[in-house]
């Protein structure tokens, strides 16, 4: 990871999870055996196109965006979405789906799962987005067969995702995933078609051993910063995890996300400060000198 202004800088829209307007959350409906859409009142401050325009006049270079802000999927709002950041000079890094449960032990709902999200990957195409993160799953982390289900799955989307030009990640997300072990498992058995991000916050213990073990095999991180209870940054448990990222020489999205009650962009530019104050790794050339 390079401080200064050699580092990607990215936002992760959950940060303004506040101001986007109503969330569209799709959830398993066990009993019809089918996804449902519920919706979460959310006042809209500003919009999607907005937020692209105002992250490329601040230097933020590129957006992984929740799904749950992407208020329609028709062909001219993914057409929007690709000029505004074309223009604003904003890469869409990854399109973040929350749903699904690929490592479900139901057929149905894995078919289910599986067809809904192609039609999310056509769509974040179109739209221009790098990659498409996708959950393994909620099953538990000693389930070895849900985790090869999770990995059949995850590797059957990016083959198909690949066609598109999308890459298919997937993340230390939900209860398979929840130690660094399953994350590097099933890595593994995806033999390299499935890439993977890394969130700070979601290892629940041994959190920086664990980081430590997945930051190298990550293609983006989420920047997550922890809050006290007062609901400021903790500072020191940012710069643990940015130390972290600048040993393994990380230098891909780094995506800043803020989930407290204060203006998103005020943490964001206090966690970018951190961040910019961090050595650059030295290069051999440098310790002989």
């Amino acid at each position: 990871m390079q401080g200064g202004s050699g580092m990607n800088y990215s936002l992760n829209s959950w940060s303004f999870e506040r101001y986007l307007g109503p969330l569209r959350l799709i959830e398993w409906d066990d009993k019809q055996k089918r996804q449902v859409v519920t919706t979460e009142t959310m006042p809209e401050e500003t919009s999607l196109l907005g937020l692209l325009v105002r992250m490329g006049s601040n230097a933020y270079h590129s957006l992984e965006l929740a799904y749950v802000h992407l208020k329609s999927r028709n062909d001219q709002t993914l057409r929007d979405i690709r000029h505004v950041a074309e223009v604003s000079k904003v890469e869409l890094a990854s399109l973040l789906l929350d749903f699904g449960d690929l490592s479900s032990a139901d057929p149905q709902r894995r078919t289910a799962e599986l067809e809904l999200y192609r039609k999310w990957i056509e769509s974040a195409a179109q739209a221009g987005f790098s990659r498409v993160r996708i959950p393994a799953g909620d099953s538990s982390p000693d389930d070895r067969a849900a985790l090869i289900r999770a990995a059949a799955g995850l590797s059957e989307l990016a083959v198909y995702a690949a066609d598109a030009g999308i890459r298919v990640v997937t993340e230390n997300l939900g209860g398979l995933l929840s130690n660094s072990e399953n994350c590097l498992r099933l890595i593994d058995l995806c033999q390299g078609k499935v890439g993977f991000t890394a969130d700070f916050g979601n290892f629940d213990r041994n959190k920086y051993d664990q980081l430590q073990e997945v930051i190298p095999i990550a293609e983006t991180v989420h920047a997550k910063a922890r809050l006290d209870a007062q609901g400021r940054i903790d500072e020191v448990d940012f710069k643990k995890c940015l130390e972290i990222c600048r040993e393994a020489e990380f230098s891909g999205p780094f995506s800043l996300t803020y989930l407290g009650r204060e203006d998103p962009w005020e943490k964001m530019n206090v966690m970018r400060t951190l961040s910019e104050a961090l050595p650059t790794m030295s290069s051999p050339m440098d310790t002989i000198k």
